[in-house]
């Protein structure tokens, strides 16, 4: 019977520590998989992740190549890329059940299309952001909810978004390209204080952060753009006018004075 018992346990720890493997081995894929699912949930558009690479002797890691694409009825494929994703993980909040603590992510370089549909219309981070705030909302509400599986919650200390650049897309400027710097984005301690953040949290406070500063930035550029286009084209019509009456008043006067002159 100890016999039976002892091989039992030996078959039980392996199949234990076959499952440690499986999960460890694929932590950058579930990682991957998850940003994915969250990210367009939030969104209610695609993100794709190109890589994720996490050490997890050292806490530290890597994503490349996230991108949302634009909702529907925009031209630009791309609403935005996020470059690369410098991440460090406290790894002794790895094991157990409380939420994992991140205690840096950077991003940087990423690049946003901000595209006006019409004249006075929607934009494309306008609609992104009101989906991820339908859906921080939704995510809140399903948070206070039972769960037989509660997902592991993330508390990330210091999240950083640098050197991003705005294209700026709308009819307005019949075909010109504007281009301006995205604000520096700095959010602090997301998820401590409440037991962590659920990804989902997480996903709607980062995509509605970089929109909300997107579209203020890329909103007062292009109208200072068309101020200045306007302006222009008031003074070039204005010169034309003055050129205009001046020859004018020259041939007027040159007839009267032949008329006199007769």
């Amino acid at each position: 019977m100890w016999k039976k018992l002892g091989i039992a346990l030996v078959v039980l720890l392996l199949l234990i520590a076959g499952a440690a493997y499986f999960l460890f081995s694929n932590l950058d894929s579930l990682i991957k998989a998850a940003i994915e699912k969250y990210g367009s949930a939030a969104t209610q558009t695609t993100v794709a992740v190109d890589s994720v690479h996490l050490s997890l002797t050292s806490g530290a890691g890597s994503i490349t190549g996230v991108s949302v694409s634009n909702p529907a009825g925009f031209s630009a494929n791309q609403a935005l890329t996020l470059g690369q994703a410098a991440v460090q993980v406290d790894t002794s909040s790895i094991a157990g059940s409380g939420p994992i603590v991140i205690s840096n992510v950077t991003i940087t370089q990423p690049h946003v299309t901000y595209e006006v549909k019409g004249l006075g219309g929607t934009s494309n981070l306008q609609t992104i952001q009101n989906n991820v705030q339908a859906y921080a909302g939704g995510a809140q509400t399903a948070s206070a909810q039972p769960s037989s599986t509660p997902a592991r919650k993330e508390i990330i200390k210091d999240l950083y978004v640098t050197g991003g650049q705005i294209s700026v897309a709308a009819t307005a400027l019949n075909g010109r390209s504007l281009t301006v710097p995205l604000p520096d984005i700095h959010l602090t301690n997301i998820g401590q204080g409440s037991g962590g953040a659920t990804p989902a949290q997480i996903a709607a406070q980062l995509l509605g952060a970089i929109t909300s500063d997107a579209s203020q930035a890329a909103s007062s550029a292009l109208s200072k753009e068309l101020q200045s286009t306007a302006a222009g084209a008031l003074q070039g019509a204005t010169g034309t006018l003055k050129n205009t009456g001046g020859a004018l008043g020259s041939s007027v006067g040159g007839q009267l004075k032949g008329l006199l002159g007769n």
